[in-house]
């Protein structure tokens, strides 16, 4: 089964995650892989260069990163142009590592996506299930202001450019509370075993 982990920033996906770790679950984390891909992939490279032009690339063949953010700064038909090419060859990488996995723990392959539901990768890839991982917006200010050694209000503008927290509970069919007051272990575990019981119906 493929199973999508999402939240907004600071909700504690990547703490989610590495506790699968512990429980011997890999989990392939979508903005991560991507980065990879926009150079590693020559399908997705050739698809970038066709779009944003020859300086996507440096000389020596690295992401012209500055280039690509002039590009889609500001421009949300760009940015969501941009998505549109990295989001097949991610979706193609995971299928792929999905099968060097030999189906994985039990058949269960976890996959990130921050935003799954507002790049419609759901609609692409079609996850078995969806676990959202939440917590309280000023634990998360606070969690992503200490990470990202950020302002307040450069985090509070990050969180509003995202789907809200409420409306991703309510699409997912898990709901992980990662606030220091709920375990996230016995969470994570029962999910996980719900999960491995309907997948053994």
């Amino acid at each position: 089964m493929l199973v999508a982990i999402t939240g907004n920033i600071g909700s504690g996906k990547s703490a989610m995650s590495k506790l699968l770790g512990v429980m011997g679950y890999a989990v392939y984390d979508c903005d991560e892989n991507a980065k990879r891909l926009m150079t590693a992939d020559p399908e997705l490279r050739a698809a970038l260069v066709g779009v944003f032009g020859e300086e996507t690339f440096k000389a020596d063949g690295s992401l012209n990163k500055s280039h690509l953010s002039a590009c889609i700064f500001g421009n949300a038909e760009m940015l969501e142009t941009m998505n549109a090419l990295i989001h097949p060859a991610v979706a193609r990488d995971i299928e792929r590592k999905r099968a060097a996995d030999g189906n994985g723990t039990r058949d269960l392959f976890f996959f990130e996506s921050a935003i799954l539901f507002e790049s419609r990768f759901d609609e692409k890839i079609h996850p078995d299930a969806v676990i959202s991982v939440t917590a309280p917006l000023e634990l998360r200010i606070s969690r992503t202001m200490s990470r990202d050694n950020a302002t307040r209000d450069a985090v509070l503008k990050r969180i509003n450019s995202q789907m809200s927290q409420d409306e991703k509970n309510q699409r997912a069919d898990y709901v992980i509370y990662n606030d220091n007051c709920h375990s996230l272990i016995a969470q994570t575990e029962s999910v996980v075993n719900d999960i491995l019981s309907k997948q053994d119906r």
